[in-house]
């Protein structure tokens, strides 16, 4: 069974396609109410772990696919996003870069056949210099990895959660702004499961 690494999943939008695919399915996230199964926000096969501290191990050479989608707020360009804020007091402004490195740290650890780093345009100026230069843009999906040889298509009828949503004062409003739509999701799952049954009649 092919098996996929979904690290900071939140809601598990990215991992979705491949749940209903038949995938087996690790979600990793620091928020304990996405796996506490008490939890009205309980999503399947989430663990939690302090990604900054703690790498999942006994899994190394065994994953087909990684996606990471660390946390955007520091690197955000939004108006009361702190890199905006610092920008128009025109002060000097450094991102946490921590979560990045347990990201890159866990794909050097188990080795995943094909990873995915997604985030916004904003984090080009840091992601860049240590991941290279993003290989998709979809929209606000800015994503670097390994990624097998596919044409992406963007949805451009998609718009994340704007401020004035139902979610404004929810205290998982930015999981859900988050949460990657199953368009991508699904995009994702064909490129990889395209690529498998190519190589296996190679």
């Amino acid at each position: 069974m092919p098996t996929m690494i979904d690290m900071f999943s939140g809601m598990g939008g990215a991992s979705e396609a491949f749940i209903r695919a038949g995938w087996e399915v690790i979600r990793l996230d620091n928020n304990p109410v996405f796996s506490d199964p008490e939890s009205e926000h309980y999503v399947d096969n989430t663990l939690f772990v302090d990604l900054k501290k703690q790498q999942l191990t006994g899994v190394e050479g065994g994953v087909d696919f990684l996606w990471a989608s660390p946390p955007c707020y520091e690197f955000s360009l939004a108006y009361s996003a702190p890199r905006s804020i610092a920008m128009r007091e025109g002060k000097e402004y450094e991102p946490d870069l921590s979560l990045l490195k347990a990201t890159v740290e866990m794909i050097d650890t188990i080795k995943p056949k094909y990873w995915v780093v997604e985030n916004v345009a904003g984090a080009k100026k840091y992601f860049n210099p240590i991941l290279g230069n993003p290989v998709v843009s979809l929209g606000s999906y800015h994503l670097w990895g390994k990624i097998p040889p596919c044409t992406f298509v963007n949805d451009p009828t998609h718009k994340k959660s704007i401020a004035g949503d139902k979610y404004r004062w929810h205290p998982l409003r930015s999981n859900y702004r988050a949460k990657i739509p199953m368009w991508l999701s699904r995009q994702f799952l064909n490129a990889v499961e395209g690529q498998k049954q190519l190589t296996e009649w190679l």
